[in-house]
């Protein structure tokens, strides 16, 4: 087994050391990026951290100087081009949407035989400024193998490349290392214990890091795409009636807002909610206290989205069923249809994976089929993603 787990490292060894020289100082100057650089004491180690940009590999590579294998969605090693992407730098693939035994087993094998592995064990860039929920079976690894653990975070990012967000901004990305654990330091510790120093060390707060420093993230359209995080109106609470444009926002019961160059969002009718993790808290609260009241809306759906393309997804390749789906959400099901000859449901609690892919793209198991959503432009993800954990009984993550 290590023989292949190593097979090609050489070749991923040179791609990130010329990398690393060649287009390392643009990467620091395209992402305005700061950093401590930092070398690891104790090999092999599991690097774990936050996530908000597609650069955060790379600037990891940067901080560290080093060689890791990644762990990196399975979406970006399909096609000519991630072939080529694998061929090259040999990351670990992670199928959205899906199981992740498979993934888990690789990571183990590689750090078994030396080889130091990166992660971000969110599993998604946040939505809302926020670290996501951390799984406790990245604790779990650790316990499955000899290694130390490294923790990395990012601050800054967030504002610099909000998920929902059209347009990307100029502003200030600062990345570190929080701490290195030994295998002795950790090896008499709990799972629990572990899983709360993980948690603690990559929890991150894009506002209360705004509130200290104040930094600008210059753009275009900053308010662009919002409704794509922002699926709920705090004002009516109803669902899909959020709109923007430049740097405004909208609801159609009559609220109007603004997003500045310091992230906050500003508006006399949501004073409460003058930041993304304010509201999507409030989403997350809401949806919790109506859970109910969903339940029960089974004859007319309470949200829906159209211009989608769907698709089945077989060996992490895609099948188009219908380049022009809309979908309708109830509290039991959603169904999908393109008005005419095609329509399918699909019940929430038969649903047993669901993952996201930046802003635009939905997968989900059903009937241990895989499927996609996407819409170029994006659409609300999360929505799709908090109505399923609440109307399965599942815990809001």
């Amino acid at each position: 087994m290590n023989n292949d787990i190593r097979k090609g490292l050489a070749r991923h060894k040179f791609v990130y050391h010329f990398l690393r020289i060649l287009i390392g100082w643009a990467l620091i100057l395209i992402n305005n990026f700061s950093y401590k650089p930092y070398k690891i004491k104790e090999r092999p180690a599991l690097i774990l951290a936050n996530h908000n940009s597609d650069f955060d590999p790379f600037l990891m590579i940067i901080t560290l100087k080093q060689h890791f294998k990644f762990v990196a969605s399975a979406n970006i090693m399909s096609g000519p081009v991630g072939k080529l992407i694998a061929f090259l730098v040999g990351p670990i693939p992670r199928a959205k949407g899906a199981g992740a035994d498979e993934t888990v087993q690789l990571i183990i094998d590689n750090l078994n035989a030396g080889i130091d592995v990166a992660m971000f064990p969110e599993g998604n860039k946040s939505w809302d400024g926020s670290t996501n929920f951390i799984s406790k079976r990245t604790a779990e690894i650790f316990k499955m193998t000899k290694c130390s653990l490294v923790t990395y975070r990012f601050d800054g990012g967030y504002l610099r490349s909000p998920r929902w967000a059209r347009f990307t901004r100029k502003g200030k990305l600062f990345g570190q290392v929080v701490n290195e654990y030994s295998y002795d330091q950790l090896k008499n510790l709990s799972t629990d214990e572990i899983y709360q120093l993980i948690v603690d060390d990559l929890q991150a707060d894009a506002y209360q890091y705004q509130d200290a420093n104040h930094i600008k993230y210059v753009g275009k359209g900053l308010a662009e795409g919002i409704e794509n995080l922002a699926y709920l109106c705090p004002v009516c609470h109803r669902f899909d009636t959020i709109h923007a444009k430049d740097n405004e926002f909208w609801c159609e019961c009559g609220m109007k807002a603004t997003y500045d160059e310091y992230g906050y969002l500003n508006g006399d009718k949501i004073r409460n909610y003058n930041n993304t993790i304010k509201w999507n808290r409030f989403q997350k609260h809401w949806l919790a206290q109506h859970k109910g009241e969903l339940k029960k809306q089974t004859v007319k759906n309470f949200s829906h989205d159209e211009g989608l393309r769907f698709y089945q997804v077989v060996d992490n390749e895609r099948i188009l069923l219908s380049d022009n789906i809309s979908t309708q959400l109830y509290g039991d099901r959603m169904i999908l249809t393109n008005g005419s000859d095609y329509t399918i449901t699909f019940n929430w609690d038969s649903i047993s994976k669901m993952g996201m892919f930046r802003n635009n793209r939905l997968y989900f198991t059903y009937d241990d089929k895989r499927y996609q959503l996407e819409r170029p432009t994006g659409f609300p993800l999360i929505k799709y993603f908090s109505l399923w954990r609440v109307l399965t009984d599942k815990a809001l993550v």
